[in-house]
C-alpha cells in the first residue's frame, strides 16, 4: 500500500512542470516572505515594548532611588538639627556655668548621650581658642589651642550661631567631626563644641527605611567621603561620584570602570554634604532582569511556535502551487492535444501523400519483380525508386518527430530563440497544409532585425497555434486572411496575430480568457486554448491584448519581455 501510495507521488512529481529545485526554491522564498509579515512585526514589538518596559523600569528605580535619597537627606538634617538643639539648649541653661568645671561638663555629656549615642566628647572654648574645659575619652586635649584650627577660625567669623565640619582627623587623629554652637557671654566669644562619631551615625542612616536596598555615602563639596559603606570607600576618601550642585536634587547616571551607575543625591541644608543613595543591585530591574527575562522566554516560545506554523504553512502553500501547476500542465496539455485534433485532417493529408508515393514506388518494383510482366530492372533504376521511396520515408518522419514534439509534456525549458523561428516552426511544420486546403492565406510581416528572447519555445509555439486556431475558426470555412507580424517595441518584443474573421462581440472580449469559456458552437471547443494560452504568457512575464470589430475580424498581441520576470 505504501509502495503504491509511492509510487503515485513520485508519477505526480513527474507530471509537474518544474523540477524539484524550483519548488524548494518557492519554499524557500514562501519561508521568508511569511517570516517577514508574521515574526517580522511581533519581533519588532517585543523589542519596543522590551525597550519601552526598561526605560519605564529605569525612570521608576531613578525616581525611586531620588525620593530614599530625600528621605534619607531630611532624616539627617532633622538629626543635625536636634543635636545642634541640643547644645544650644545646654549653653542657654541658666544653670549652665561660664566657664563650667570638667567635672560638671563630664554631666552635661552623659546626658547629652541620651539624646544620642553619635556623641563623642564635649569641650568649652574662650575667646582665643583655648579648651579651657573638656568631658571624654581624649582628657588630654584639655587646654589645648584650637584657634589655628579651620573650623574655630570659621566660626568666629560667621554670622551663625553654629558650625558643623566636614570630617576629619584633628589633634585625636582619629575621623570624627564637630558641631560647635557660640555666644557673646558679658561681650566675650565663647563655644561650646562636641564630637560625634560618624560610624554611630551611618548605623543610625542604614536604619532608616529603605537603607536596606541602597549603599549610603556622604560626600563634601571637595568630593571626599564623610559617610560611606565600607566596601565602596573609607571616609576621607576621593569618591568617584560627585553631583552636580544644582539641582540641589536629583538622579544621575554615569559611567564607571565601564559599568553605567544611577545614583540618586540630595544636598543637605545644613552642612555642604551630598547624600548619595546607589541601588544595591544594580541589575534589578534591567534589561535582562527576572521579569525581562521571563517575558523573554515566554516571546522565544511563541517565535517558536510561529516558525513551526510558517514552516506547515509555507509547505501547504507549495503542495498547493504544485497542485495548481500540475492542473495547469494538464490542461495547456489537453489544449496541445484539441488543438492538433483540429489539424488531424491537415496532418492526415500531409502524411498520405508520403504514403501514396510510397505505395506507387513499391508497386513499381513489384511489377518488376513479377516474372509474366517479363520486365527486368537495372541497378540504377531500382536505387531511383527506392531513393523515393526513402524520401517519403523521411517526409512522413518529419511530420510525426514535429507533431510528437509538440504535444509531447515537457519541463519548462527557458532558452535564447528567435521568435521568427519559433512562429515558422508552427506555421510551416503544423499548419500551412491545412490552410492551403482550407483556402486560408497566411501573410508573415516579420521584423527581419528582431533580437532573440529567453523563453520557452514548446509553450510559446502552443500559444501561438492556439491563437492561429481561433483565427481559423472565426473564418468559419470562408476564404480569408491570417496576418502574423512581429516587432520590437521598447524593452519587449511583439507578435501580432490577425485574422479576417467574424470578429468578437465587445461583452465577449472580457470573458474571453475565462476557462471553458468559447464563443464556438457546442461540441466544437473547449474552451481551454485562450485560458491556457494566457496563463502561458503570464508565466513567462508577458501579457496578452485583444483588439476586435464584429464583421471585420480580431488581432491578438503576444508582447514578451527580452528578460522573462522570475
Amino acid at each position: 500500500m505504501a509502495t503504491e501510495a509511492g509510487k503515485k507521488r513520485d508519477s505526480l512529481a513527474e507530471s509537474l512542470p518544474f523540477d524539484k529545485e524550483h519548488y524548494r526554491e518557492l519554499k524557500r522564498k514562501q519561508v521568508i516572505r511569511l517570516l517577514f509579515f508574521y515574526l517580522g512585526p511581533l519581533i519588532v514589538l517585543i523589542i519596543f515594548f522590551s525597550i519601552q518596559y526598561s526605560a519605564m523600569v529605569a525612570e521608576s528605580r531613578r525616581l525611586h532611588l531620588t525620593a530614599i535619597a530625600e528621605n534619607q537627606s531630611n532624616t539627617l538634617n532633622l538629626f543635625l538639627s536636634e543635636r545642634i538643639v541640643n547644645l544650644d539648649n545646654l549653653i542657654d541653661d541658666p544653670r549652665f556655668q561660664h566657664p563650667p568645671a570638667s567635672a560638671n561638663l563630664q554631666i552635661y555629656l552623659d546626658r547629652l548621650k541620651k539624646n544620642s549615642q553619635t556623641f563623642v566628647d564635649i569641650g568649652y572654648f574662650d575667646s582665643s581658642g583655648i579648651q579651657v574645659a573638656y568631658a571624654g575619652p581624649y582628657p588630654s586635649l584639655e587646654k589645648v589651642d584650637y584657634s589655628s584650627e579651620d573650623w574655630f577660625r570659621r566660626l568666629k567669623q560667621s554670622d551663625e550661631n553654629f558650625i558643623i565640619t566636614d570630617i576629619y582627623l584633628g589633634f585625636r587623629q582619629i575621623p570624627h567631626f564637630t558641631i560647635a554652637v557660640s555666644r557673646n557671654i558679658e561681650g566675650e566669644l565663647v563655644i561650646l563644641r562636641a564630637t560625634l562619631d560618624p560610624g554611630n551615625i551611618y548605623e543610625y542612616m542604614r536604619s532608616l527605611e529603605g537603607a536596606n536596598e541602597v549603599f549610603i555615602s556622604i560626600v563634601n563639596e571637595d568630593g571626599y567621603y564623610q559617610l560611606v559603606t565600607p566596601h565602596i570607600g573609607t571616609p576621607l576618601e576621593s569618591s568617584s561620584i560627585v553631583p552636580p550642585e544644582t539641582p540641589r536634587l536629583g538622579a544621575e547616571t554615569l559611567k564607571i570602570d565601564g559599568s553605567r551607575i544611577t545614583y540618586a543625591y540630595s544636598w543637605l541644608r545644613l552642612a555642604d554634604w551630598a547624600l548619595i543613595v546607589q541601588p544595591s543591585d544594580p541589575q534589578r530591574g534591567g534589561f535582562f532582569s527576572g521579569f525581562n527575562m521571563r517575558i523573554y522566554i515566554i516571546a522565544a516560545a511563541m517565535i517558536l511556535l510561529i516558525i513551526s506554523v510558517i514552516a506547515f504553512r509555507a509547505n501547504k502553500l507549495v503542495e498547493m502551487q504544485m497542485e495548481t501547476d500540475r492542473t495547469r500542465a494538464q490542461l495547456e496539455h489537453a489544449s496541445k492535444l484539441a488543438s492538433v485534433g483540429e489539424l488531424a485532417a491537415g496532418i492526415a493529408h500531409e502524411i498520405n501523400n508520403p504514403l501514396a508515393v510510397i505505395n506507387e514506388e513499391a508497386g513499381l518494383i513489384k511489377d518488376y519483380m513479377n516474372p509474366e510482366f517479363g520486365e527486368t530492372m537495372d541497378p540504377e533504376r531500382l536505387e531511383e525508386h527506392l531513393n523515393s521511396i526513402q524520401q517519403s520515408v523521411f517526409r512522413c518522419r518529419d511530420i510525426t518527430h514535429k507533431l510528437l514534439r509538440f504535444v509531447r509534456k515537457s519541463d519548462v525549458e527557458l532558452k535564447t530563440h528567435n521568435i521568427n523561428d519559433i512562429i515558422d516552426g508552427v506555421v510551416d511544420g503544423l499548419l500551412m497544409r491545412e490552410m492551403q486546403v482550407s483556402n486560408i492565406e497566411i501573410e508573415k510581416n516579420y521584423d527581419p532585425n528582431i533580437p532573440t528572447i529567453l523563453t520557452d519555445r514548446n509553450q510559446l509555439q502552443q500559444v501561438i497555434l492556439n491563437i492561429i486556431n481561433n483565427g481559423v475558426d472565426a473564418l468559419e470555412g470562408r476564404p480569408g486572411t491570417i496576418t502574423i507580424k512581429t516587432r520590437t517595441e521598447n524593452n519587449h518584443v511583439e507578435i501580432a496575430i490577425s485574422d479576417t474573421g467574424k470578429g468578437i462581440k465587445p461583452g465577449d472580449i472580457e470573458k474571453l480568457f475565462m476557462p471553458f469559456f468559447t464563443t464556438k458552437e457546442v461540441g466544437k471547443g473547449t474552451g481551454l486554448g485562450l485560458s491556457v494560452s494566457y496563463g502561458i504568457i503570464k508565466s513567462l512575464g508577458g501579457e496578452i491584448k485583444v483588439d476586435s470589430t464584429v464583421g471585420r475580424g480580431s488581432e491578438f498581441t503576444i508582447i514578451l519581455p527580452m528578460k522573462p520576470g522570475k
